[in-house]
């Protein structure tokens, strides 16, 4: 009997589970597909809004992993719901992004701005991106300080890259929150928004588990959903960081092969 035997459905994380950078975690679209052709109910979970939901299925289609768009929920999609039903109908934001979580952001209906409209917006919604600087620095502090709601996707401070974590979301919201005083309400993981989302895609499976390799956002949002948690190692904690964990993961595991071993 393998972990995977234990389960109806898994949620998954995409980065340091089944992928770092550009590269795939070696054995990882191979335990997808037997996870799916065993009949595992699977919906993919990620913190990096870079690219929009739809975008992630097809790089997992083009792996060999047949996924549709809505099985893959984003911290992007689940803070840009969450900001929209905030600032209401007509409401505005100021997005620190990449372009494709801008996108994400408007197709909730919320009016982007630019330049000096923006610091009057109604929020600043910040996810990491390559490009971020001082001016985006400085027009959030004016719109924040000026009574903006500040959200942000997550407080994931790298994000696992071939040869070295990069600085992650968490640390360009960091920059924000200290700049302006304002705490930023999170959308992603480990808050319920985006497990919830999550979770209500997975029709009838009654034993489902979260897989993931960040104990801060993956395994701790997954235990407060109620789910069972499993720790692969291949991503940004390690089985040390799994030991001092209180409580730890219900499982810990190299990586995500490993369920079917």
């Amino acid at each position: 009997m393998t972990a995977a035997d234990e389960f109806d459905g898994f949620l998954v994380d995409l980065d340091g589970v089944v992928w770092e950078g550009r590269e795939l975690v070696p054995g990882s679209v191979e335990a997808l597909r037997a996870l799916i052709e065993s009949g595992k109910e699977l919906v993919f979970v990620t913190n990096n809004s870079v690219k929009q939901p739809a975008a992630y299925a097809a790089r997992l289609r083009e792996a060999g992993v047949d996924v549709a768009g809505e099985r893959v929920v984003t911290a992007g999609a689940a803070t840009a719901r969450l900001a929209a039903e905030a600032v209401g109908a007509g409401g505005t934001a100021f997005v620190i992004g990449a372009p494709g979580f801008k996108e994400t952001v408007g197709a909730t209906g919320v009016t982007l701005l630019d330049g000096e409209a923006a610091k009057g917006a109604d929020a600043v919604i910040v996810s990491g991106h390559r490009e971020f600087d001082y001016g985006e620095l400085l027009t959030a502090t004016f719109a924040l300080r000026a009574g903006a709601s500040l959200f942000g996707t997550s407080r994931d401070p790298t994000l696992p890259m071939p040869g070295g974590a990069w600085p992650g979301t968490g640390a360009t919201l960091a920059a924000v929150e200290t700049a302006s005083g304002k705490t930023a309400e999170i959308g992603g993981k480990p808050e319920r928004h985006l497990f919830d989302q999550a979770r209500a895609l997975l029709g009838d499976a009654k034993r489902v588990a979260m897989v993931g390799d960040r104990i801060a956002s993956d395994i701790e949002g997954g235990r407060r959903a109620g789910l069972a948690t499993i720790l692969v190692l291949s991503g940004a904690s390690s089985r040390e960081d799994a030991a001092a964990a209180d409580p730890p993961p219900d499982l810990v595991l190299d990586d995500l092969a490993a369920l079917l071993r």
